[in-house]
């Protein structure tokens, strides 16, 4: 099995040019690393899915993953220590164990508690460890379960995750190592819009504090709102999300698939607005990311003592290109990807398969590589070793790609299964694209530069994708043997 494993992947490998590039999260958040023998670790939190809404779905899985932040490799047979905290109020405090280094709990939120400490009403399910009596385990037939007053409310959660042991089940580390994360539970608003047609519902999903003065603009078919920030603070804010879900039947915005948009008037980057249009059959779904590197030069121009954030999204015409590949199977993808080309060097692709039948393929595994004008590959994303391929379990994913320059460039994909199956064998498809340089970012200079290296490891959103949107880059390094990566580097599920 071990070796079938290995051959999978390797075959995969083989299809693209060089070894495994690792995957990063967009929705989770990572914590800052700490030394652990000759090793520079770390660990991230995320929860799925990433839309979660208290009252509105009756499970969450949290997720939390130890991992060598130099290499991405997950570090193996570890025991955590997870408490949750709602502002200085602990909710929950259990030990887990986990062989492969990435934890996965469910969250089942259960308001009801008459305990002066909220905690005493908060319980726990599961298979017990044999090695680690004391902590369950979520490495076996079913995750572990937390049930109680735990996200239960929207607003933000802080975890804090202590390593006990790694390596060895039954080896402690010398002492605990612990990290902080935050989990932001999204907060579901609905407003009603006035168009020449009537009254027409929007919702919104906010990760931050609630929106205020939402309003559309009929002529400019601009959206307007609000939200506190304080602008002193925002070197420490990781990201600023929120979700607008537009009804399909909204005419304004039909035959529209981009936008642009400022934050108090200040222009921000073009991958900051992600238009989906393929996750639900009613509504387009408009995604504001706006990462920690970027709130930062923002915050240098708006000043230090603004306590309010207002952003306008206006329809950008045309920026938007789509094309469609079909796989030698039989399945579709319906690829869409942002031309515009900025400082911030990220593209947004949104890629959506289809089974032959026409349906959203739920659970499909794929992987891909991307080739410069000069057929040189510089990104690709193959996966999890042990299971190969990017997951994605709503048939749509959404990645941000680190494109170094203008040009025209080759997308590669590759279907490697549906679930836990592998296809009989791997169905290839290729498309070009063209990438052309815009002049509506801000200006950037010597106070507000951007560090490119640090926006490369920087940890933000979303999966449904497992974490719905995904950075990935390949710095210029000597290739290694893709075998050896096969058989020892465990990497982010995507």
């Amino acid at each position: 099995m071990v070796l079938q494993k290995i051959w999978i992947f390797s075959t995969v490998v083989i299809l693209f040019t060089f070894n495994l590039a690792f995957a990063q999260h967009h929705g989770g958040e990572a914590a800052p690393p700490v030394s652990f023998g000759n090793k520079k670790v770390t660990v991230t939190t995320w929860i799925e899915p990433a839309d979660f809404v208290p009252g509105k779905h009756t499970s969450v899985n949290l997720k939390a993953r130890f991992y060598d932040g130099t290499t991405n490799t997950n570090i193996e047979k570890v025991t955590y220590r997870v408490q949750i905290f709602s502002g200085e109020m602990l909710l929950a405090s259990q030990m887990f164990y986990d062989k492969d280094g990435e934890l996965g709990v469910v969250i089942q939120p259960r308001s009801e508690c008459a305990e002066k400490e909220i905690w005493r009403c908060t319980k726990y399910e599961g298979e017990k460890d044999p090695v680690v009596p004391s902590a369950f385990t979520s490495s076996g037939n079913s995750p572990p379960i937390i049930r109680g007053p735990v996200f239960d409310k929207s607003g933000i959660y802080t975890v804090k995750v202590a390593i006990i042991g790694a390596t060895n089940p039954k080896t402690q580390t010398t002492e605990d190592i612990n990290f902080e994360t935050t989990i932001n539970i999204a907060h579901e608003q609905k407003f009603s819009t006035k168009t020449a047609q009537g009254q027409m519902p929007i919702t919104v999903k906010s990760f931050q504090d609630k929106l205020s003065n939402f309003q559309f603009d009929e002529q400019t078919k601009s959206i307007t709102f609000e939200m506190p920030f304080h602008w002193e603070h925002a070197e420490h804010v990781s990201l600023v999300r929120n979700d607008i879900e537009i009804p399909k039947r909204f005419v304004p915005f039909q035959n529209i698939n981009a936008f642009k948009g400022t934050i108090n008037g200040i222009p921000i980057f073009v991958k900051d607005m992600h238009f989906d249009p393929y996750s639900s059959k009613d509504t387009n779904i408009l995604r504001l990311l706006v990462t920690a590197e970027e709130l930062k030069i923002l915050g240098q121009k708006i000043g230090s003592d603004k306590h309010i954030m207002s952003v306008q999204i206006t329809p950008d015409t045309n920026a938007l290109k789509s094309k469609d590949v079909v796989f030698p199977n039989g399945y579709k993808a319906a690829i869409s990807y942002d031309a515009r080309y900025g400082a911030s060097k990220d593209v947004s692709f949104t890629i959506a398969f289809f089974d032959p039948s026409g349906s959203l393929a739920k659970d499909i595994r794929y992987a891909y590589s991307i080739k410069d004008s000069g057929g040189n590959e510089f990104a690709v994303n193959t996966g999890n070793a042990n299971l190969l391929g990017i997951a994605v379990p709503g048939g749509v994913d959404a990645r941000l790609i680190t494109i170094p320059s203008k040009g025209t460039y080759t997308l590669q994909l590759i279907l490697i299964g549906k679930g836990p199956v592998d296809f009989g064998s791997f169905a290839p498809a290729s498309m070009q694209f063209d990438i052309s340089e815009i002049k509506t970012e801000p200006a950037k200079t010597d106070s507000t530069k951007i560090n490119a290296a640090k926006v490369e490891k920087t940890y933000t959103a979303t999966k449904d994708t497992k974490k719905s949107d995904i950075k990935d880059t390949k710095k210029s390094e000597k290739k290694k043997s893709s075998k050896t990566k096969s058989a020892n580097t465990k990497t982010n599920k995507s």
